[in-house]
């Protein structure tokens, strides 16, 4: 080979390896300026919704934290900071959801920039996720609102790191306006106010019980006739509402007693104000809130177990300048709550002492 094609090769050769050590650098270079915490991410991952049975909500204000707490019994949502109220099973799963599916990546990782985003321990709301052990899964420090709406700012109990994420919790917490202020939780907006809410498949009897009088409706079995198609007539076992007066039992009209029906077994309140726990709280709250025996009340029979539910209607908790009621205190006995009951509620119940006997089937 003659030395002039050898300084070729060599040439080439030269070149080549400078240009895998450049492009080798700069590879470098390149996953050297990507940092793997500033990705977005998920935040909080390896438990599901199924795992979390237990919600404490706090912030540190003064000598004693603000607290709100929810726990989950079989499918349902309770609030033991609130008489153990019912909770509403959507603003939970939001919240969870929010919490489950929030991602965001690292905004800080200096304990020195916990002021600004006001996620210092004593600063920001603390979610505390727990198991049916009450045992904690993930505990949550939430910030300061991010700059756009729906954002926000937490960081993990006892880590530095703060995360600029795409949910807001405060505002899934019904906290609005700054942080720093916050003395109590809005945890009436999360309570569950259908106090009543009866099967009417389930239900045998029906009783008001209203300034001395009575009414009572029960569902009876009748056979009934049947035309088939081919003009044969048979007999069928069909349910239907009775009202009975002593001996008697009336036929009613069916519509007129499906919205009795509708009006008695669901009935909303209006705000949860106590809760009767025990057999001394029975007897103190029962005087306190009018719930004795000469009580306006609806009472609840079940059809196979004939196990009577009694929901009562005591004083008026509140009355205008003309000296009437604006509503009454009422006690959902097989709950042991006690709710205020508008007016308007408590007239469209008791309307039917005097109605419902007029609806007879025609």
């Amino acid at each position: 080979m003659k030395e002039k094609h050898l300084y070729i090769f060599a040439g080439v050769f030269v070149f080549l390896l400078i240009s895998f050590f450049i492009m080798n650098f700069a590879m470098k270079q390149k996953h050297k300026g990507v940092n793997v915490e500033e990705l977005v991410k998920n935040i909080v991952f390896g438990v599901s919704k199924e795992d979390i049975k237990n919600i404490e909500v706090y912030k540190q204000t003064g000598s004693e934290p603000v607290r709100m707490m929810f726990s989950q019994k079989e499918d349902k949502w309770y609030i033991p900071t609130k008489f153990n109220a019912k909770a509403q099973k959507n603003r939970i799963d939001r919240l969870l959801n929010d919490v489950l599916e929030m991602t965001g990546k690292v905004r800080s990782s200096d304990p020195k920039h916990f002021k600004t985003y006001k996620i210092a321990d004593e600063q920001g709301i603390h979610l505390l996720l727990k198991d049916e052990a009450n045992k904690p899964l993930y505990n949550l420090i939430i910030g300061k609102k991010g700059e756009d709406y729906n954002t926000g700012f937490v960081r993990f109990g006892g880590k530095d790191k703060v995360y600029a994420v795409d949910k807001n919790l405060l505002s899934s917490l019904n906290v609005y306006g700054e942080i720093d202020t916050l003395t109590q939780f809005k945890d009436d907006n999360f309570v569950d106010l259908q106090a009543v809410e009866q099967d009417k498949e389930e239900l045998g009897l029906i009783a008001l019980l209203h300034e001395g009088k009575r009414m009572i409706v029960k569902k009876v079995t009748k056979e009934v006739e049947v035309t088939n198609d081919d003009s044969t007539i048979t007999t069928k076992q069909e349910q239907e509402w009775v009202l009975v007066t002593g001996s008697k039992e009336i036929e009613l009209d069916k519509k007129e007693v499906d919205n009795f029906i509708r009006d008695v077994t669901k009935i909303r309140g209006e705000k949860v104000v106590d809760r009767i726990a025990n057999p001394l709280d029975e007897m103190s709250k029962n005087s306190r809130y009018g719930f004795s025996q000469r009580s306006s009340a609806v009472v609840f029979q079940q059809q196979e177990s004939k196990q009577q539910q009694n929901v009562i209607i005591g004083n008026a908790y509140e009355k205008d300048e003309e000296n009437k009621a604006k509503g009454y205190y009422m006690n959902v006995q097989y709950d042991g709550l006690i709710y205020h009951l508008s007016k308007s509620t408590y007239d469209k119940i008791f309307k039917w002492m005097d109605d419902l006997p007029e609806k007879v089937k025609k």
